[in-house]
């Protein structure tokens, strides 16, 4: 994620308020097509008022990421309302027993694929109950990698009953870097997706 933050400087603050409001509506025009939020606060906490908004609620289903994506979701006050809850299935015995993922599915594709992080996904929504679901599955490194699977290849799903879409992603080598830019990623895509099905 990038911050843009514009200043102004001057004695005149109507005038510099007034300048301040002409030249963000220019920038937000130029990244258009990759702003995310146009106010000051966090990823997680404007997807929670776009659930709330719906009436609706997130569960995820978490390989690569340990966690961390339901971590920034819950640490956002009032979290409870919208968060149903995650799974952290690190393992493939995981991600058979809590979520449903077929073993041959696993057999066939590996766990860093978008078939597994689909059925994930279906499965946190099955069993948590939610509107919306995000699933993840990556190669975080230094070690795992192969060369169709290098490390940082990930695979993220986001969706509801009617609807799973899914990315693939290639990072770095750098694990924790990874491991974040895994869990913004999925978060801004769950943002297009509920804001997408909104409109549908």
């Amino acid at each position: 994620m990038v911050k843009l933050r514009l200043t102004a400087l001057g004695e005149n603050r109507e005038e510099l308020l007034l300048l301040l409001d002409q030249q963000i509506s220019l920038l937000k025009k130029e990244v258009a097509a990759h702003l995310a939020i146009d106010t000051n606060e966090e990823l997680e906490s404007y997807i929670g008022k776009l659930l709330l908004a719906r009436n609706a609620t997130v569960g995820t289903a978490e390989s690569c990421t340990g966690g961390l994506i339901a971590s920034l979701i819950s640490a956002v006050p009032g979290a409870s309302r919208y968060f149903g809850g995650s799974v952290v299935s690190y393992s493939n015995e995981a991600k058979q027993k809590l979520l449903g993922v077929k073993s041959s599915t696993l057999d066939q594709f590996g766990a860093v694929s978008e078939q597994v992080v689909k059925e994930m996904a279906n499965g946190i929504l099955t069993s948590i109950g939610c509107t919306y679901a995000i699933a993840v599955s990556g190669i975080m490194g230094p070690a795992g990698g192969t060369p169709e699977k290098p490390v940082g290849t990930v695979w993220i799903a986001v969706g509801n009953k009617e609807k799973i879409i899914t990315k693939q992603y290639k990072w770095g080598f750098d694990r924790s870097r990874n491991t974040k830019q895994t869990a913004l990623s999925a978060l801004n895509q769950l943002r297009l997706f509920i804001l997408k099905d909104s409109t549908d």
